[in-house]
């Protein structure tokens, strides 16, 4: 496992080049920042000894997994846990089908309820994911509503039913004007638009008595001013066609926004400022 602290991705990069490790485990954000200081090096991610990416605490995208796995030839898979349940491995996905963490209903119990009602949905159905410990003894939980929306799903790869990837947070989302916005929905569109980077931010602000909101995304080292300004009308047609609302979108220099060190924080509200 790499620690992703500040400061420390040019030494995580010798120390994957040093002992040849074959699992890395970090959040999806922050192994994109080590692809950034691979290629600074001039060194080629997929030259490395890794084979399999374990990513987590955070919501990311079936577009971020390809990026991943294209530029690192490696599988990256999901792991899912609380620090209020037990931490990592809460659930895990299979590398063999990549199709949804698979539960320890031996130790969890899973629920998924409606966000705002608490009415407990079937199966299938996406909600909050609720959890029920049954084995711990020192701080056991209780239908823990955890925030996270999900759905659940039968067992492929394992006899336990599977969780969806977490598609976001009831408390991340955003409502404006009258519609509800995920962060993950703009990441699935900026990584698929040609000459931008997989890193964004999206900007809160109030105009008037509306509120706005700016994609901030970094272009490719190689995109010419043409592909930037294109790549900003494909991010706000997109937007406007696939969630409904508009948006501003500003396309930015390589490695002009901040770099996870961690967990991402991709929303900076300034509304009150």
């Amino acid at each position: 496992m790499i620690p992703a602290s500040g400061g420390m991705t040019a030494r995580q990069v010798q120390l994957i080049q040093d002992f040849r490790p074959e699992i890395i485990m970090v959040t999806p954000s922050y192994m994109l920042t080590l692809l950034d200081e691979f290629e600074r090096q001039g060194v080629d991610p997929r030259s490395t000894s890794l084979k399999v990416g374990v990513f987590g605490a955070e919501p990311w995208t079936e577009e971020m997994r390809k990026e991943i796995e294209e530029r690192f030839a490696i599988d990256a898979v999901d792991i899912y846990g609380l620090s209020e349940v037990i931490g990592p491995g809460v659930a895990q996905e299979c590398v063999e089908t990549k199709d949804g963490l698979h539960i320890w209903e031996d130790h969890f119990y899973p629920e998924v309820v409606d966000p705002f009602t608490g009415e407990v949905l079937p199966d299938g159905e996406e909600g909050e994911l609720v959890f029920t410990s049954l084995t711990k003894e020192a701080m056991p939980v209780i239908r823990y509503r955890t925030r996270d929306l999900t759905r659940l799903l039968p067992g492929t790869a394992r006899v336990f039913r599977r969780m969806e990837k977490v598609t976001g947070r009831s408390d991340d989302m955003i409502i404006l004007r009258g519609v509800n916005l995920f962060p993950t929905q703009i990441e699935e569109i900026v990584l698929r638009t040609p000459g931008l980077a997989p890193h964004f931010q999206l900007r809160l602000t109030r105009e008037g008595r509306l509120d706005a909101l700016t994609v901030r995304a970094e272009a490719r080292p190689d995109a010419t001013p043409e592909e930037r300004a294109e790549a900003a009308r494909s991010v706000a047609a997109a937007v406007k066609d696939g969630v409904g609302v508009s948006v501003g979108v500003e396309v930015v220099d390589p490695e002009t926004l901040e770099r996870s060190v961690g967990k991402i924080k991709r929303i900076v509200d300034l509304r009150g400022a």
